[in-house]
């Protein structure tokens, strides 16, 4: 099994599903913080948006084997583990337990793939020549 691909094809769906999730959010009106505290919400959307556009660009970086890649994976996948243990604890609260689990099962799997990122970023560091 190709790893690289898998990760990169993780981060892809991750990063567009993000991505899809908070345009549908807040496309119908669904996000209420919006109106209760705007300025939270607004600095959370940026980080959202930040960590999808960071996972969409390492997933394409990771499949076209590009050098840069591998680095930007590393910062992406520490954003989406932070983001996903944020969601389940959101989701929690609210005693959504479905969605608090989906996002739990994310923690894992964000936590394997950035394990795979930092093995992978040990194995092209020792490869390196100083």
């Amino acid at each position: 099994m190709n790893w690289e691909k898998v990760v990169a094809v993780y981060a892809l769906v991750a990063g567009v599903a993000i991505l899809g999730l908070w345009t549908m959010l807040v496309t119908t009106q669904q996000v209420t913080e919006l109106r209760t505290e705007p300025f939270s919400m607004f600095t959370h959307l940026v980080a959202e948006g930040l960590t999808s556009v960071a996972l969409v660009g390492a997933g394409i970086g990771l499949l076209r084997q590009k050098e840069w890649a591998q680095p930007l994976s590393l910062v992406a996948f520490g954003m989406l583990l932070y983001t996903v243990i944020n969601s389940a604890g959101y989701y929690a609260q609210l005693g959504e337990v479905g969605v608090m689990l989906v996002f739990s099962a994310m923690v894992l799997t964000t936590v394997v793939a950035l394990g795979w990122a930092l093995l992978d970023a040990r194995r092209r560091w020792r490869r390196t020549s100083w």
